[in-house]
């Protein structure tokens, strides 16, 4: 929540947009490309592979299934996402905001910054 602030204080609605259009785009991607592995899993299985029933009931988890598999895409791109922008950026000591790693001068707060071995 704080990173959420901070990108709204100092980076505007704008870039908020585009994370959230690009979040969007990732799970859309998601949703695609599970259900076409779900239909390949179907075409090659039997009838009755991908259903169970309860009390003359019918179940089909290949929906399941396909949710699964689209979360896992999901939280893959978040990981790698991270993992891309962990360590770029470093914590100024006078105002506390996030700056750039290779930052000698603070952008907020212009303090002049030590620097921080990785």
């Amino acid at each position: 929540m704080h990173r959420l602030r901070e990108i709204l204080a100092h980076d505007g609605i704008a870039v908020l947009a585009v994370i959230f259009a690009l979040g969007a785009a990732v799970l859309s991607l998601a949703n695609a490309l599970s259900q076409e592995a779900v239909s390949a899993i179907e075409q090659h299985a039997r009838e009755d592979d991908l259903h169970f029933n309860v009390l003359h009931t019918r179940f089909d988890y290949a929906y399941v299934l396909q949710a699964l598999l689209a979360a896992m895409i999901v939280a893959a791109a978040l990981l790698g996402g991270w993992r891309l922008t962990r360590g770029q950026l470093k914590t100024c000591p006078e105002c506390l905001s996030e700056i750039p790693h290779d930052a000698s001068i603070c952008r907020y707060c212009t303090s002049e910054l030590l620097e921080i071995p990785r």
